[in-house]
C-alpha cells in the first residue's frame, strides 16, 4: 500500500481499493481471484465451475452462453435455433412448446387440442388418426372399416354411400333408385315390399292371391290356379 512494488508484490497502487487492477494484497487482479474487478468482470466466484451463476471467464451465466446453468436451464447449446433439441429459452424441445423440431415433428401449435390441424402428438391431423377434426370430419374411429358407423373417408355411414353398414343395412348400391335390387332405404328388394323391381311384374305388398297381383308378384290371369 506504499505505492512501491516491493519484492513479493506483483503490484502496488498505493490504495485500498480491492476492485481495481491491483488488489489490496498487491496482486494483479485476475479472473478467478474471487474479487470482482469493476468495469471488467460481471462476477468472480473463484472457482472453475461453469454450471453455476458465474462462469470461469467471470461473466454471469445466461441462456445462450453454451453452458448449462444447473437447476435453472435444461440445456444450453449456445444458439438461438428453435428447431433443434434445445430451444432459445434453454428448455429442452418438446411437443407442445410451439416450435417444430426439425426431423421429429410435423407441426407444433403449442396446444393439446386434438381437434385442430395439429394433433397432440405433433403430427398433422388426418383421417384415420382417431381424432375428429372440427369442421372437416364427421367422425374418425381410427380404422379403415367401411362397414361400421364411420367409413374410411371420415364421414358418417349412411344409406346410399355404397358401403353396407353391418347390422343396419341389407345392402347399399350407392344410388337412390327405388326399383332396383337394393331400395333407397338400403333393404334388399323382394316380392311383397311394394316396390316393383326388374324381376317383378307387380308388387302390391300383400300375399293375397285373389287380387290382381299374386303373392309371387306376377299379374293374376285365367288359368293361374
Amino acid at each position: 500500500g506504499d505505492a512501491t512494488t516491493d519484492p513479493g508484490e506483483q503490484c502496488d497502487d498505493g490504495n485500498m481499493i480491492d476492485t481495481d487492477a491491483c488488489t489490496n494484497r498487491c496482486r494483479n487482479a485476475v479472473c478467478g481471484d474471487s474479487i470482482v474487478r469493476a468495469g471488467i468482470e460481471d462476477c468472480d466466484d473463484g472457482n472453475a465451475d461453469n454450471t453455476d451463476s458465474c462462469l470461469t471467464f467471470c461473466a454471469s451465466a445466461s441462456c445462450g452462453d453454451g453452458f448449462v446453468f444447473a437447476v435453472v436451464e435444461d440445456c444450453d447449446d449456445g444458439n438461438l435455433d428453435d428447431t433443434d433439441a434445445c430451444i432459445s429459452d434453454c428448455s429442452a424441445a418438446s411437443c407442445g412448446d410451439g416450435f417444430v423440431r426439425a426431423g421429429l415433428e410435423e407441426c407444433d401449435d403449442g396446444n393439446t387440442d386434438e381437434t385442430d390441424m395439429c394433433v397432440g402428438a405433433c403430427t398433422l391431423a388426418l383421417c384415420g388418426d382417431g381424432f375428429v377434426q372440427t369442421g372437416v370430419e364427421d367422425c374418425d374411429d381410427g380404422n379403415n372399416d367401411d362397414t361400421d358407423a364411420c367409413i374410411s373417408d371420415c364421414t358418417d355411414a349412411s344409406c346410399g354411400d355404397g358401403f353396407v353398414q353391418s347390422g343396419v343395412e341389407d345392402c347399399d348400391d350407392g344410388n337412390t333408385i327405388v326399383d332396383d335390387a337394393c331400395s333407397n332405404m338400403c333393404v334388399s328388394s323382394m316380392c311383397g315390399d311394394g316396390i316393383v323391381n326388374g324381376a317383378e311384374a307387380c308388387d302390391d305388398m300383400n300375399t293375397d292371391d285373389t287380387d290382381a297381383c299374386l303373392s309371387t308378384c306376377v299379374p293374376a290371369s285365367c288359368g293361374d290356379g
